[in-house]
């Protein structure tokens, strides 16, 4: 599941994830928020916050967050990530190569220095 952190005229785009992600958390919350804003305003600027029980990806959903990344790994400007699970470190330091925009891994608790990051 995801849900919003922040608000609609936020420069930052924040998420908190749960649970098991399914194909329908990409394409009715997570796909079309982010390419509005990159169509709104050029580049976004994503802060991602997973909860204690988030349980992976469905295999549609795993997909789609792929071809999410891939269509769009250079206008990300900035990606904060909150109390990542270790096992996506991995990916993500594979995204940062390759990505013009800057990645950032934070502690659990850290989603306030998470958001001002992002935001400057």
């Amino acid at each position: 599941m995801i849900s919003y952190t922040t608000s609609e005229d936020s420069p930052v785009l924040g998420f908190r994830v749960s649970g098991k992600l399914s194909a329908r958390d990409y394409e009715e919350v997570l796909t079309p928020t982010i390419e509005a804003r990159i169509k709104k305003d050029g580049k976004v600027r994503v802060l991602l916050e997973w909860g204690d029980d988030f349980a992976g990806w469905e295999p549609k959903a795993m997909l789609d967050d792929a071809k999410l990344g891939m269509a769009h790994w250079n206008d990300f400007e900035k990606i904060a990530l909150v109390g990542t699970p270790n096992w996506i470190n991995f990916f993500v330091k594979i995204f940062d190569a390759v990505s013009k925009g800057s990645i950032k891994i934070f502690d659990e608790g850290e989603y306030d220095q998470a958001l001002s990051w992002a935001e400057a």
